[in-house]
């Protein structure tokens, strides 16, 4: 062979063996399409379950005054057969089931029907409250005198 086709030969090899060793570093530095859409899924997802669970913690944080604990309502019923002791009231939800988990706190505070109660405990639901502590606001049938004006 000539001196002249081994040169050539010899550059078109080195020229070939840097285009591939240059490719194949830009192919690691830059990731395709697929890879950078899978990272971003995953990143937004995490976010979500991250703000998720702060939203968990400052649900019970603070005041458990809030609705989530304390519900006012007339009690419409009463069922002290079962275990736990149920009423069910007419509050700004509609009609709510109480739990109460202390069973003695409907006879201990005297709730009768058409008080006027508030139950302190954890919302379960819509329709459904768990009580630790009952107190009785107004008891049905009782008058208020707030006036002067007495005959």
């Amino acid at each position: 062979m000539d001196r002249t086709t081994l040169w050539r030969l010899g550059r078109a090899l080195l020229f070939g063996a840097a285009i591939v060793t240059s490719t194949s570093a830009l192919a690691v530095t830059v990731p395709s399409a697929g890879v950078s859409v899978r990272v971003a899924e995953a990143v937004v997802a995490q976010k979500d379950d991250n703000d998720k669970k702060d939203k968990d913690k400052n649900k019970n944080r603070g005041s458990d005054d809030d609705a989530d604990h304390v519900l006012t309502g007339q009690v419409l019923e009463i069922d002290t057969i079962k275990d736990p002791p149920e009423l069910v009231i007419g509050s700004v939800d509609g009609l709510t089931v109480i739990r109460v988990l202390k069973t003695d706190e409907i006879a201990i505070n005297g709730v009768r029907l058409g008080d006027y109660i508030e139950a302190k405990g954890e919302k379960q639901s819509e329709r459904l409250f768990e009580a630790t502590m009952l107190s009785v606001s107004e008891h049905f049938g009782e008058a208020k005198s707030d006036n002067d004006n007495k005959d």
